[in-house]
Protein backbone atom coordinates (compact mmCIF):
# COMPACT_ATOMS: atom_id res chain seq x y z
CA UNK A 1 0.00 0.00 0.00
CA UNK A 2 2.53 2.42 1.28
CA UNK A 3 4.42 1.86 -2.57
CA UNK A 4 0.86 2.62 -4.26
CA UNK A 5 0.91 5.46 -2.88
CA UNK A 6 4.31 7.14 -3.20
CA UNK A 7 3.99 5.81 -6.72
CA UNK A 8 0.46 8.33 -7.15
CA UNK A 9 2.91 11.19 -5.85
CA UNK A 10 5.93 10.66 -7.53
CA UNK A 11 5.08 9.09 -10.58
CA UNK A 12 7.35 6.51 -12.60
CA UNK A 13 7.08 3.06 -13.45
CA UNK A 14 6.42 0.46 -11.11
CA UNK A 15 10.03 -1.17 -11.26
CA UNK A 16 11.60 1.53 -9.42
CA UNK A 17 9.99 1.02 -6.39
CA UNK A 18 10.10 -1.92 -3.86
CA UNK A 19 9.79 -2.57 -0.04
CA UNK A 20 13.24 -3.62 0.38
CA UNK A 21 15.11 -1.68 3.57
CA UNK A 22 18.58 -2.00 2.13
CA UNK A 23 20.64 0.14 -1.06
CA UNK A 24 24.16 -1.05 -2.14
CA UNK A 25 26.62 0.04 -4.74
CA UNK A 26 30.02 -0.83 -4.91
CA UNK A 27 30.51 -1.78 -2.04
CA UNK A 28 28.41 0.95 0.47
CA UNK A 29 25.73 -0.12 2.15
CA UNK A 30 22.57 1.80 3.81
CA UNK A 31 20.02 -0.46 5.41
CA UNK A 32 17.38 0.66 7.64
CA UNK A 33 16.25 -1.49 10.44
CA UNK A 34 13.16 -1.46 11.44
CA UNK A 35 10.15 -3.42 13.53
CA UNK A 36 8.22 -5.39 11.26
CA UNK A 37 4.86 -3.46 11.49
CA UNK A 38 6.80 -0.53 10.17
CA UNK A 39 6.20 0.00 6.29
CA UNK A 40 8.21 1.10 4.50
CA UNK A 41 8.83 2.25 0.44
CA UNK A 42 12.31 2.24 -1.51
CA UNK A 43 12.39 4.14 -4.85
CA UNK A 44 15.20 4.13 -7.08
CA UNK A 45 15.95 7.61 -8.20
CA UNK A 46 18.70 7.96 -10.59
CA UNK A 47 18.62 6.15 -13.63
CA UNK A 48 14.90 5.05 -12.87
CA UNK A 49 12.28 7.38 -11.50
CA UNK A 50 14.50 10.61 -12.67
CA UNK A 51 16.30 9.07 -16.10
CA UNK A 52 17.78 12.55 -17.27
CA UNK A 53 21.74 12.38 -17.08
CA UNK A 54 21.98 15.90 -17.08
CA UNK A 55 20.08 16.91 -13.78
CA UNK A 56 21.92 15.93 -10.28
CA UNK A 57 19.84 13.28 -8.57
CA UNK A 58 20.63 10.89 -5.91
CA UNK A 59 20.48 6.93 -5.75
CA UNK A 60 17.56 6.67 -3.80
CA UNK A 61 14.30 7.66 -1.42
CA UNK A 62 13.01 5.67 1.44
CA UNK A 63 9.74 6.44 2.48
CA UNK A 64 8.64 5.17 6.24
CA UNK A 65 5.24 5.23 5.79
CA UNK A 66 3.36 5.36 9.34
CA UNK A 67 5.99 8.28 10.32
CA UNK A 68 5.87 10.00 6.75
CA UNK A 69 9.74 10.69 6.78
CA UNK A 70 11.41 10.55 3.97
CA UNK A 71 14.92 9.44 3.47
CA UNK A 72 17.41 10.96 0.46
CA UNK A 73 20.39 8.44 -0.21
CA UNK A 74 23.37 9.03 -2.23
CA UNK A 75 26.06 6.23 -2.28
CA UNK A 76 29.18 7.84 -2.95
CA UNK A 77 33.06 7.12 -3.58
CA UNK A 78 34.64 10.83 -2.32
CA UNK A 79 33.00 13.57 -3.62
CA UNK A 80 30.32 14.54 -0.54
CA UNK A 81 30.26 18.02 -1.90
CA UNK A 82 28.89 16.67 -5.42
CA UNK A 83 26.51 14.50 -3.36
CA UNK A 84 25.34 17.10 -0.94
CA UNK A 85 24.30 18.92 -4.76
CA UNK A 86 23.02 15.55 -5.83
CA UNK A 87 20.32 15.06 -2.62
CA UNK A 88 19.40 19.02 -2.54
CA UNK A 89 18.45 19.17 -6.28
CA UNK A 90 17.02 15.51 -5.62
CA UNK A 91 14.56 17.60 -2.78
CA UNK A 92 13.91 20.19 -5.00
CA UNK A 93 12.59 18.15 -7.20
CA UNK A 94 10.31 15.98 -5.39
CA UNK A 95 9.16 18.47 -2.71
CA UNK A 96 6.40 19.87 -4.88
CA UNK A 97 5.24 15.99 -5.32
CA UNK A 98 5.44 14.87 -1.57
CA UNK A 99 4.07 17.46 0.73
CA UNK A 100 5.64 16.79 3.95
CA UNK A 101 7.64 19.41 5.62
CA UNK A 102 11.02 19.77 5.61
CA UNK A 103 11.95 18.23 9.28
CA UNK A 104 10.63 14.59 7.67
CA UNK A 105 13.16 14.64 5.36
CA UNK A 106 17.12 13.69 6.35
CA UNK A 107 19.78 13.09 3.81
CA UNK A 108 22.30 10.68 3.39
CA UNK A 109 25.99 10.41 2.02
CA UNK A 110 27.53 6.80 2.22
CA UNK A 111 31.16 7.58 1.06
CA UNK A 112 34.13 4.84 1.15
CA UNK A 113 36.37 7.84 2.16
CA UNK A 114 36.26 11.61 2.59
CA UNK A 115 40.27 13.27 2.48
CA UNK A 116 40.03 15.18 5.46
CA UNK A 117 40.19 18.46 3.51
CA UNK A 118 36.86 17.77 2.33
CA UNK A 119 35.06 16.97 6.01
CA UNK A 120 35.49 21.19 7.00
CA UNK A 121 33.75 22.02 3.27
CA UNK A 122 30.91 19.22 4.10
CA UNK A 123 29.91 20.75 7.97
CA UNK A 124 29.60 23.97 5.76
CA UNK A 125 26.97 22.76 3.09
CA UNK A 126 25.84 20.31 5.69
CA UNK A 127 25.02 23.50 7.87
CA UNK A 128 24.02 25.54 4.51
CA UNK A 129 21.11 22.82 3.77
CA UNK A 130 20.01 23.01 6.93
CA UNK A 131 19.53 26.75 7.41
CA UNK A 132 18.23 27.02 3.45
CA UNK A 133 16.42 23.90 2.88
CA UNK A 134 15.31 22.74 6.63
CA UNK A 135 16.42 19.26 6.78
CA UNK A 136 20.11 17.70 7.78
CA UNK A 137 22.77 15.70 6.06
CA UNK A 138 24.55 12.85 7.44
CA UNK A 139 27.22 11.47 6.52
CA UNK A 140 28.24 7.29 7.00
CA UNK A 141 31.09 5.27 6.08
CA UNK A 142 30.73 2.41 3.75
CA UNK A 143 27.99 0.72 5.32
CA UNK A 144 25.45 2.21 7.58
CA UNK A 145 22.18 0.97 9.53
CA UNK A 146 19.41 3.87 10.16
CA UNK A 147 17.48 2.22 13.23
CA UNK A 148 13.47 3.04 13.01
CA UNK A 149 11.31 2.79 16.41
Amino acid sequence: MCCTDLKEELGGSIECYSNSNVASENGKQFRIEKPNNVELCKVQIDGCLIQNQAVDKCDYLFKICQSNQIFLVELKGTDVIHAVNQITSTYDQIRNKIDEPPINYKGFIISSSVPRAAEQNFRKQQEKVLKQKGFLIKKGHQKHVEKIN
